[in-house]
């Protein structure tokens, strides 16, 4: 995960005003890293340690070797580096969960900086992580923080402490931070399930899964199709996979930013697609998601969204040729679903219409 902005971000700020701190030492970067610390060679020896895919496409592409996309507990690349620079996200359990491995793997001497939004709960850290790291404010700008810290008690990183299990209509589910649908199923995903209907065939493709239990729901109802979940986020696609194995269904799990590696075509594709980012409304993926659903899409298939009430889609769907119709809606909520050819339930999924 990274932030994707134009300007300049108030967290790269603040690292750049704050720079001889972080100088000639070597680094482990982390979090909602600023999309312009890809386009620069500031540290004397560098490592990125992120659980999204895209970040690590991006990193790829630029040639830099040094990036950990997999959390485990069976190898430990972080131990000799100097400091570790944490860019704090929005989702408080998911920091949690990130730092207690991180701080669990570097050296006891190893100095922490955070830096983050002051929305985005940043002057929590230090009670946050009072048990394992002493903090200190460094700098603050209007909006945004930077803390330096030192280890006092090294955490033991227990991956099962981080799994909360919930039950929906007799589907078990094991979720994680960060992993769409925490705790508990949401709202627009049970109003996503709640359009389809059995007898649904083919080969199906949820995209953003989250805990997969979208796919899972579908599976229940419907063993006889061929389901493929994806997601960007790592932890996601553990979820996925044990709930997969929970629940007895078949499929294939995908680690994939969108559609970048998918490579066949499907009768429906299903998504309750993110719509924010850093706090702020976000429609880059599902435009994405929409737009390159016509290649990924077999003769006569279909894609069904559940998105905000507020949100409209009609530009997107009428700029790629797509027949739409909202299918059903609450207050908060609404199911669309798209064709790219002129007629409607082509293909066989009797699927709520």
């Amino acid at each position: 995960m990274y932030s994707k902005s134009v300007k300049i971000s108030q967290e790269y700020e603040i690292l750049i005003k704050n720079f001889s701190l972080f100088e000639n030492k070597t680094t482990i970067i982390s979090g909602l890293i600023p999309s312009q610390l890809f386009h620069e060679n500031f540290f004397k020896k560098l490592i990125i340690y992120t659980q999204y895919y895209d970040v690590y496409k991006m990193m790829y592409k630029k040639n830099i070797k040094k990036i950990i996309l997999n959390l485990t507990e069976h190898y430990n690349p972080f131990y000799k580096y100097q400091q570790l620079i944490y860019f704090w996200t929005k989702n408080k359990s998911e920091n949690n969960l990130q730092l207690t491995y991180l701080l669990s793997c570097i050296s006891s001497k190893c100095i922490i900086y955070i830096i983050g939004k002051k929305k985005s709960g940043i002057n929590s850290v230090p009670k946050t992580l009072k048990k394992n790291v002493t903090f200190k404010k460094k700098s603050y700008a209007r909006s945004c923080c930077l803390y330096k810290g030192n280890i006092k008690k090294k955490p033991q990183f227990l991956f099962q402490k981080f799994i909360k299990t919930y039950t929906w209509k007799n589907i078990r589910i094991n979720s994680l931070p960060g992993v769409f649908g925490y705790k508990k199923i949401d709202k627009g995903s049970k109003l996503l399930i709640s359009t389809f209907k059995k007898d649904i065939q083919g080969k199906i493709l949820d995209v953003g899964s989250g805990t997969g239990i979208i796919g899972i729901a579908l599976a229940k109802n419907n063993p006889k199709i061929n389901l493929t979940l994806t997601d960007n986020y790592n932890l996601s696609i553990w979820c996925s996979k044990n709930n997969l194995l929970n629940n007895n269904i078949k499929g294939k799990v995908l680690l994939s930013d969108v559609y970048s590696n998918i490579k066949e075509k499907y009768n429906l594709i299903i998504s309750n697609p993110p719509i924010h980012s850093d706090r702020k409304i976000n429609l880059k993926v599902l435009n994405i998601i929409i737009k390159k659903s016509k290649k990924y899409l077999k003769k006569n298939g279909e894609i069904r969204i559940v998105v905000n009430s507020f949100i409209s889609c009609e530009l997107i769907f009428n700029k790629n040729k797509m027949k739409y119709e909202i299918i059903k809606k609450n207050k908060s909520y609404k199911v669309i679903k798209a064709f790219i050819k002129n007629k409607f339930n082509i293909f066989n999924t009797r699927s709520g219409t």
